[in-house]
């Protein structure tokens, strides 16, 4: 392993052992791309100010396009240097010869790995808003087949009021994925200033224009000071805290999912089904478990990357050569864990008549009949009141209220009428009627 980035007055050769523990490439090399590219927006500016000649900057903008893809095919293998940027300019070197010396005019590594981080974040958006995008495509289409069937909705792990399921999925992924969504775009906005031009921390003296490469790269603008351009990673943290909070909504519907299917109200395909090693009967939610423990993987690297920040000063420091492998771990699990939702999706089913015998024997019905009684007039705490006598009152005979007849109400003194509200799937239907404006197209109540 050689080192590029060292003179004489760098005090000789660095030990081989701390060279090699020190080397960023085995993780950087996935900024191999946004590297060239960078270097291509680099070449246009010295050969702009006049620091490159037309034909060097042609040899070197070639020889930089065609470089990602030969380490694809497998035709080259990149040298063993302390990072990608190194290793890049050692292959350069290898078949352009002395050119390759003047590539580095006017900037440092420490501009250089800020702008291909920045734009490997910026792909990632894209990445991530075209899966939540897809995810919530399959949440829309699952409440087109299901939205329609009433089921319980939960509070405390009990049945607690009839829905219609696509309120449930609504609330569980397309609502929580769409704030996310927005949360993700809006984190963009931090992707729009090129670090390229910043140099080591105090820019150039050289005529080189940094609004000309930002505009090549596709940023809105340069840095706007070099100090703070070189050191901010403001973007990866907003990114990957967009990341957690994904995470952690997949997590919530990977819950409900995983006690649905626990009381027999969801069925799993045998797609996405687990099986067990001694058990043949078992079909696990095993996708659902996984996605939902991707969600502490997240908030993990989240914390280490504050902390990584943490303490440190204004400009570049080595530090932050560890922030890339949070953050690409963070996208990556972030994908992965999309687009198991994306799959789960398509191969879970409610059990209709199990998710009507479960708001039956749960009650689901009670808060209902309060707000009937509270629309005729009666004050919710006498309604609350009476209603919860006729639960009492069913229950320590062994029934439900969807068992009550015109005694029982009478027994407590509630109207014989309410029998008419009896009926837990009519009451899931007059309830997400509510939200009826709101629901994915198809998703009407049948």
């Amino acid at each position: 392993m050689a080192s590029i980035a060292r003179t004489a007055a760098t005090g000789g050769e660095l030990d081989p052992g701390f060279l090699a523990w020190s080397s960023s490439l085995p993780v950087d090399r996935r900024l191999l791309a946004e590297d060239c590219a960078g270097s291509i927006a680099h070449v246009e500016g010295l050969r702009a100010a006049g620091l490159l000649t037309e034909e060097e900057a042609v040899a070197l903008q070639e020889a930089l396009r065609r470089l990602p893809g030969r380490v694809e095919d497998g035709t080259l293998e990149l040298a063993a240097e302390e990072d990608v940027h190194m290793a890049i300019e050692a292959e350069l070197g290898r078949e352009l010869g002395a050119v390759v010396d003047k590539l580095h005019t006017g900037r440092s590594r420490n501009d250089q790995v800020a702008t291909d981080l920045k734009l490997w974040c910026r792909a990632a958006v894209s990445r991530l808003d075209a899966a939540i995008a897809r995810v919530l495509a399959a949440a829309e289409s699952w409440g087109t087949r299901d939205g329609a069937i009433a089921m319980p909705s939960y509070t405390h792990r009990q049945v607690a009021i009839g829905v219609q399921a696509w309120l449930w999925i609504e609330g569980a992924v397309l609502e929580p994925l769409r704030r996310d969504r927005r949360l993700l775009l809006a984190a963009s906005d931090e992707l729009g200033a090129s670090p390229l031009g910043a140099g080591a921390i105090a820019g150039t003296t050289l005529p080189i224009d940094p609004e000309l490469t930002a505009s090549v790269l596709g940023f809105a603008h340069g840095p706007r000071n070099p100090i703070d351009a070189v050191g901010d990673r403001d973007f990866a943290l907003s990114l990957v805290f967009t990341c957690t909070r994904i995470a952690l909504h997949l997590a919530r519907l990977s819950t409900d999912a995983i006690e649905l299917a626990s009381d027999g109200l969801l069925r799993l395909g045998g797609a996405i089904a687990g099986g067990s090693s001694m058990m043949p009967h078992k079909r696990n939610p095993d996708v659902f478990e996984l996605v939902r423990g991707h969600a502490a993987l997240r908030q993990g690297e989240l914390v280490a990357l504050v902390n990584l920040f943490h303490g440190l000063g204004s400009g570049y420091h080595r530090d932050l050569q560890h922030d890339k492998q949070l953050v690409f771990a963070s996208v990556d699990g972030t994908l992965g864990a999309l687009a198991m939702i994306e799959l789960a999706l398509g191969h879970i089913a409610l059990d209709r008549e199990r998710c009507l015998a479960a708001l039956r024997d749960g009650d689901a019905i009670a808060t209902d009949l309060c707000e009937s009684l509270v629309a005729d007039g009666a004050a919710f705490r006498v309604a609350y009141r009476s209603i919860g006598a006729l639960v009492t009152r069913m229950r320590e005979q062994g029934r439900r209220l969807v068992d009550a007849r015109a005694e029982d109400l009478a027994a407590v003194g509630l109207p014989a009428r309410l029998l008419a509200e009896l009926d837990v799937e009519a009451a899931a239907v007059r309830r997400s009627q509510r939200r009826a404006s709101a629901r994915p197209a198809g998703a009407s109540p049948r």
